[in-house]
């Protein structure tokens, strides 16, 4: 089944943010800080608020007026030493002192656009400069800026897992020890469909609407009913489609709350939409991880312990979720699919003057296994061993499964040995030599890498599911997941219809309207088939026993004596059947007062989610690339792969997502990583002429197969599919560049793996 949203959206019939022009609308823009670091020692807004067709311009100063609460992390964390993480308060507008270039200083609501943008450039801020951090290292480094006085070094939280005694005692007892320090920069997400909103207020009613692209809307009028001290009954908050998120989408952002105050204050709906520079510097962007890992071997080379010792960039606050993606995010699938059984990772959460990060497709995972794939080929490199082999000797059996991971994973179900196999055999590897040596024909280096990966799908398990009978007899379904682009509206209309055995069209898929959900953990995690499509599956079936229910007090017989097939109820034994178009046109015929107060609403199955949440979907990818070493440029030519998802509900789809995730490794290896002025904290990558996203013709052709393990933690077997490879693409696409040039004595390349840099260590050895 194709995706079902193509017709609509293709033909330009989709609703985004900035579709909306509700009546009255005015427009806002945004002034933030031009400074990384700084006193705000004025704020001067008289000659913006003088501009014509000005209604409003907000400083921090009214926020505290008007009660505004500030923003907080939705995950707290608590060191290893029992301390909680510090969290400085963050407003919506900047008060006192700037923290990173870009955050928000005052807002601009006026009639139009342009009036808007002409107050803007009025405000007048004066600044008093204080000397910024960006770099890690630096940042918890003696004598480094201080950006808050109760975080000394600059750390937020020290967290630690594992079981560390016995990785000591590995390392003491190991033949072969290797060290590797593996950056994973800052990497920027812009989606095409920028950020946006459009607050509204009712001021008869007291009540809010927020319209927001996002990745679930409860979550959202949680953080927005706090942040304005109102009750969430009071907060409506509505997405309708969304031009592509990977997370950044999902948190709470001043803009959001700026815009309801607005609203309120001036009795107009507020309507802010991002520009493509506003993405590089107001959005969370991904990763930023500084990894000191350490490997230890037998002299046969089986690994006996793998640990980090990391610096993770918070920015300049915490923001949504961060603290949990630092730490728990990153080390469930810390071990990978080698069966490691001494494993220690350490973090601390560092505060920079640079925009707060958050969670990008993969939240943690993709450089936990990216460090791991990375160290186990600098092992093979400098202890001689065959990398293929290495792997192979490694991985789990499926005798060991389940396997208790240290960090206290469980995983479930597969054959990591048979898929890596399946792997080589469908890249050709045992005929390698000769595409190398062909390339050496063509002036050309080639190089080929290896990853074995694994995630752990999971995200939030408040999640409520409602399949019901509409009055024309079809089936509606609500879910609190949220569609940005994954066609949640073909899958799930596929797992509902399945369970109902009736036709896909005849199943609507309802998002998006927290109006409608009181329950619903969005989506993340690669949650939707795990959490959401089991929770529509049950709660399908529940629709269908309450309509058994009904359908007996139609017919005049006892529910259990009824039959479901297809659409139809029907009295065992019998020729007597009533469909769902004929159940919901005869429900008036029901005396009210008979029926029991569940199916009093109609034929409805209402669950929420149940059971285990997380599975393991896993794979394994062989990458070919050629490195011309004149340039240094990298070209992947190959890329082969085989994945675990488990029940596959849609392969389209799911392949959709496989080459959206490889695209992004791509980017994220070769061209993709934020950098700042060290001495003016300024960001450097701000715009689309700075910062490279990987184009269609850096994107090889994708050899994909598929090896289905059902996982026994879903009623489905279903394993999800978004995240996946994320987590498995960068560590192969990093080995290959550096096996392509080890010729030259190159042993390892910060990515991103730029022509640049990859032509200096060419021709500095390294």
């Amino acid at each position: 089944m194709l995706r079902r949203e193509d017709d609509r959206l293709l033909t330009g019939h989709g609703c985004y943010v900035d579709d909306l022009f509700p009546e009255g609308a005015a427009h806002a823009v945004v002034v933030r800080s031009a400074m990384a670091h700084a006193r705000l020692l004025s704020v001067a807004v008289n000659d913006a608020k003088a501009v014509p067709g000005v209604l409003t311009v907000l400083t921090g100063d009214d926020l505290i007026r008007e009660g505004v609460g500030p923003m907080r992390s939705r995950m707290p964390m608590i060191g290893h030493d029992g301390k909680p993480m510090i969290e400085p308060e963050r407003s919506a507008l900047a008060q006192g002192v700037a923290k990173y270039a870009g955050q928000p200083v005052a807002f601009i609501v006026a009639e139009t656009a342009s009036a808007a943008l002409e107050a803007a450039e009025l405000v007048d801020i004066d600044y008093e400069d204080l000397e910024p951090v960006t770099d890690l290292a630096h940042a918890v480094s003696d004598g480094a800026p201080q950006l808050w006085d109760e975080a000394p070094r600059n750390v937020s939280l020290d967290w630690r897992i594992g079981n560390g005694s016995d990785v000591d005692a590995a390392i003491a007892a190991a033949d072969h020890v290797v060290e590797l320090t593996v950056n994973h920069p800052r990497a920027v997400v812009a989606p095409v469909e920028p950020r946006g909103c459009v607050g509204a207020f009712d001021s008869e009613t007291g009540k809010y609407t927020l319209h927001t692209p996002s990745q679930g809307v409860v979550m959202l009028r949680a953080a927005m009913s706090e942040a304005l001290g109102v009750d969430e009954t009071d907060m409506r908050v509505i997405t309708n489609d969304v031009g592509g998120s990977f997370a950044v989408k999902i948190w709470p952002y001043p803009e959001q709350i700026l815009c309801l105050l607005a609203a309120r204050l001036t009795g107009r709906p507020v309507k802010w939409i991002a520009d493509r520079t506003e993405s590089f510097v107001a959005d969370a962007p991904g990763r930023g991880r500084l990894d000191r890992a350490t490997l230890a071997l037998t002299g046969d080379g089986m690994i006996t312990a793998f640990r980090i010792d990391a610096l993770a960039d918070m920015g300049a606050f915490l923001n949504a979720v961060n603290p949990s993606i630092v730490t728990k995010g990153a080390v469930r699938v810390f071990t990978s699919c080698y069966k490691i059984t001494a494993a220690e990772y350490r973090v601390q959460a560092v505060f920079t003057n640079a925009t707060p990060t958050d969670a990008y497709r993969g939240a943690g995972k993709p450089e936990s296994a990216g460090t791991l794939e990375r160290l186990i080929d600098y092992a093979c490199d400098k202890l001689g061993f065959d990398r293929a082999e290495i792997r192979a000797k490694n991985l789990m059996q499926p005798s060991d499964l389940p396997f208790h991971t240290p960090m206290g994973e469980d995983y479930d179900g597969g054959d990591y040995p048979e898929i890596f196999k399946k792997a080589l055999a469908k890249a050709d590897y045992q005929n390698y030599a000769e595409r190398r040596t062909a390339s050496e024909a063509t002036g050309k280096k080639r190089g080929i890498g290896f990853g074995i990966h694994v995630h752990a799908t999971g995200g939030s398990t408040a999640e409520r599911s409602k399949v019901e009978l509409t009055d024309d007899g079809k089936v509606r379904v609500r879910t609190g997941t949220q569609d940005s682009g994954q066609g949640h509206q073909t899958t799930l209309a596929q797992v509902a219809a399945e369970t109902l055995g009736i036709d896909p069209s005849q199943v609507t898929v309802e998002q998006g309207d927290s109006a409608e959900l009181q329950v619903g953990g969005g989506t993340g995690g690669s949650c939707l088939m795990p959490i959401a499509a089991n929770t529509v599956h049950r709660a399908a079936i529940e629709m269908v026993e309450n309509g058994k229910k009904l359908a007996g007090h139609i017919m005049e017989t006892a529910a259990q004596d009824i039959e479901y097939e297809a659409g139809s109820f029907k009295v065992a034994g019998t020729d007597k059947a009533i469909s769902f178009p004929e159940l919901m046109a005869r429900m008036g015929d029901i005396p009210a007062e008979t029926l029991e107060p569940g199916l009093r609403g109609g034929c409805v199955g209402e669950m929420d989610f149940e059971g285990k949440h997380t599975t393991f979907p896993n794979g394994a990818y062989v990458v070919e690339v050629e490195v011309d070493p004149e340039t240094g440029r990298v070209a992947v030519d190959r890329f082969v792969g085989v994945d675990d998802l488990g029940r596959i509900v849609n392969e389209p789809l799911a392949f959709g997502q496989v080459t959206g995730g490889i695209a992004q490794a791509i980017g994220e290896v070769l061209m993709e990583g934020s950098v700042y002025d060290p001495d003016s904290g300024q960001l450097l990558t701000g715009s689309l002429m700075d910062y490279a996203f990987p184009r269609a013709d850096d994107v090889p052709f994708i050899d994909h197969d598929w090896a289905a393990t059902p996982s026994p933690n879903s009623l489905l077997g279903v394993k999800g599919v978004g995240e996946v490879p994320s987590i498995g693409g960068p560590g192969p696409i990093m080995n290959a560049v550096i096996d392509a040039i080890a010729g030259y004595g190159v042993k390892h390349i910060d990515i991103p793996m730029t022509p640049q840099k990859v032509w200096t260590a060419i021709h500095t050895g390294g």
